[in-house]
Order: C-alpha cells, then structure tokens, then sequence
C-alpha cells in the first residue's frame, strides 16, 4: 500500500495567494524611490480627512489654517500635510479597500501575514475564494469606515490588513467554536452566537486586546509603532456580525415526517 503525497503547505490557495501578493508589493515598493513610495501612500493608502472632504470640506481646509501652537516635530508635520493635501488633494473612495494592501515595514508584514494564515485559514476553507475575498475587502472598507469614524481629522495615512484579518476573526467566532459549524455543518444564528458563553468570552478577550492596544499596551516590537485598534474593530464587526451574507448555503437536514 502505498500513501497519497500530501503537500508542504496545507493552506488554501487563496491564502497563499493573497499573502504572496501582499509580501511582493511591499518588497517592490520598498526598492522603489521615496518620491514614487509617497506617490503609493497617496494613491492608495486611507488618510481619514481626506476622504471625508468630499462631504465636509471644511475640515481639511480648516485643518491647513490653524498652525501647531508647539514647536513639536510631530504636529508641524502633521500641519505641513494637511496643507498640502487640501491644496493638491481629492478623495480617493477605492482607498477604503487598497490601503490594506501597504505596510509600514516589514515587521508590520510579517505579523499580519503569519494572522492570516493562522485564522484566515480555516475561514477560507468554509467561505471558498469569492466569499472570502468579499469579506476580506469587506472588512478592509469596515475597518476603514471605523478609523474615519473615530479620527475624521486625522491625515495620518492608515495602511495595512490588519482590519481585513480582523474580519476573519470576527468570522470564525460564528462557526469555530460549535462542532457541527466547524466540521461544514450550518453555523448558528446571531442571536445565538450572541448566547454562546465561549463565543461571548473569545469576543470580549479579543475588544479587550485591542482596546489595550488602543491605550498603549503594546507589545515591545510594536513599540514605534501606532496600532489602529479602531480600524481593526470595524472589521471584526463585519466578520461577526455580517457572517451569514459571506457564508455558504449549508445543506440543512430534511426534517423528519410529522
């Protein structure tokens, strides 16, 4: 008897595909000139005020008239750009989903890429590759949305997948922790979800993480670096709460005779 060949890597081409594409386009990016990387972040990266000034002008414009009062590096650059993009700049709406495909460095690649294959996997399996990619972009619009909401001042460029990861998380809440749902069977309803102790617990520990974050805690790697725990929100409440949009029709059990 002999035994089938199983693969190296047991992930879902999708998964592959995704964290492949994102590892290229910051490889590239990061060879390419400081003018053309600036291009990119204003291209594609999501900057909160910019993209609110197609509603509310006002506040990009009252944002380039009222200079630091401090000498603080940060907030006269902060100023500087805020100048330059209500004199140069127009809302880019494509931004609430491309921004998810910049990083900052490649720490902050590696972290979201090693996320995704741990729980972007078992999601992709269920969902097949279209739904997944609808909730992964999903969730990058959600996470996005989420950041204008809390910061709709801000100009600082918001990048990364982490929010569309985060949907994934919010996703496998629905279906990981009931045995019927994880081995393909129909996942249970919000309400349910809602009821389920363990769901309820994995929910709250993962606001609380985040929240810590928010505030802060990070962890020593991610010192220098500022986490968006708002955008990453956003997209766990996608995942979670609109999971039945992404999910696949199950095949439900024919009821039995009256």
């Amino acid at each position: 008897m002999t035994r089938a060949r199983e693969p190296i890597f047991n992930i879902p081409a999708v998964i592959f595909a995704i964290s492949a594409a994102l590892a290229a386009i910051h490889v590239v990016s990061d060879w390419l000139p400081e003018t053309t990387q600036f291009a990119l972040i204003l291209d594609f990266a999501f900057i909160p005020a910019r993209e609110i000034s197609w509603i509310d002008p006002s506040i990009l414009a009252d944002l380039a008239k009222n200079p630091p009062a401090s000498a603080d590096e940060g907030a006269i650059a902060q100023y500087q750009f805020a100048v330059y993009l209500n004199a140069y700049e127009s809302a880019r709406p494509w931004t609430l989903i491309t921004y998810a495909l910049l990083h900052v460095g490649y720490l902050h690649l590696i972290l979201n890429l090693v996320v995704l294959l741990a729980i972007g996997t078992p999601v992709a399996r269920r969902l097949g590759v279209p739904r997944f990619l609808l909730l992964f972009a999903a969730g990058a619009a959600g996470g996005a949305l989420m950041n204008l909401a809390v910061h709709p001042t801000s100009v600082s460029p918001l990048m990364g997948a982490s929010a569309a990861i985060s949907a994934c998380w919010g996703a496998a809440a629905r279906f990981a922790f009931d045995p019927v749902a994880r081995l393909g069977g129909p996942a249970a309803t919000l309400r349910a979800s809602l009821a389920n102790r363990t769901v309820v617990t994995f929910t709250l520990a993962w606001f609380l993480t985040n929240a810590l974050s928010g505030l802060g805690a990070n962890p020593s790697v991610l010192a220098n670096t500022a986490i968006a725990w708002d955008a990453h929100i956003g997209g766990f409440l996608v995942g979670f709460l609109g999971f039945a949009l992404f999910d696949r029709p199950q095949i439900q059990d024919a009821a039995p005779p009256a």
